[in-house]
Order: C-alpha cells, then sequence, then structure tokens
C-alpha cells in the first residue's frame, strides 16, 4: 500500500474516542430535563461509586493536533465562574441522588486543566469531595 492510498484511507472524519456517549448511542430525539433526571437517578441507583469526567475548556493557546471541544483565551477571569458552574451542577445531581455518592473516579481534561490555578483546581477538588465519599480503591486523573 502507498503512502497515499494510506492517507486516503484514514484521512475521513471519525469520532474521536473521548466521545460520550459513543456515537453508535447518539440521538437526535432531544430528552426533557425530567427524562434527564430520571436517567441520572437510574444510573447512580444501579452503583452508588461513579465515575466523574470534569471538562475544563480553557487554553491559552491552541495546540495544531487538538480536537478538544475548547476556548483559546488568556483572561483567567473565566475560571471562578467555571468553577462556580461546575460545582453548582454537581450541587443539584447530588441533591437529586438523596445520598452521598462515591467516587471511584475523577478525571479532569480539557482543553488544558493546568490553565486554571492551584487554587481553582483545588477549590474544583474540594467542593467536589465534600458531597462525596471516596471509593477505597479509586482513580484520579488530570491531563495535561
Amino acid at each position: 500500500m502507498t503512502h497515499s492510498s494510506l492517507l486516503e484511507k484514514y484521512n475521513v472524519a471519525a469520532p474521536r474516542y473521548t466521545s460520550y456517549p459513543t456515537v453508535p448511542y447518539w440521538d437526535d430525539t432531544p430528552i426533557t430535563q425530567l427524562q434527564w433526571q430520571e436517567k441520572a437517578l437510574h444510573a447512580f441507583q444501579q452503583e452508588k461509586a461513579i465515575s466523574l469526567y470534569i471538562h475544563l475548556p480553557y487554553c491559552e493557546q491552541l495546540c495544531t493536533y487538538c480536537g478538544c471541544n475548547k476556548r483559546i483565551t488568556k483572561n483567567h477571569q473565566v475560571e471562578s465562574p467555571y468553577i462556580d458552574s461546575v460545582l453548582a451542577e454537581w450541587a443539584l445531581y447530588c441533591e437529586h441522588f438523596g445520598e452521598k455518592p462515591i467516587i471511584k473516579e475523577l478525571h479532569l481534561g480539557g482543553g488544558t486543566p493546568t490553565f486554571f490555578s492551584p487554587l481553582q483546581l483545588q477549590r474544583l477538588v474540594n467542593g467536589i469531595l465534600a458531597k462525596a465519599e471516596v471509593a477505597d480503591e479509586y482513580e484520579f486523573s488530570f491531563e495535561a
């Protein structure tokens, strides 16, 4: 196979492995808030231990290979309102669950999580953990 035929073969639009839910489960039919709440509660009730991915979409500069949902800015004043919003959403989930979730995985991705100051990242993680238990065996990760 020649280089050009390989390029032609693989130079196609395809879903990224980070798509969630994965492409076969995409549905164009919008769901109501009540349906979303029921799905979230049902998933939580199946297993009290949960995995969280928190998207931190800001970067100061664009990486040429990046396909992530991101916002390029040098304005770090976006940090606090963004974290406030994430923690407010987390509080809504915790209230809806009715009991403290057990976190078995917590992943911070982006964008570039290191765009955020250590103080803001600490506020985010502490805010999440304040409303949850941590599993005996847990995994926390950070894209950088």
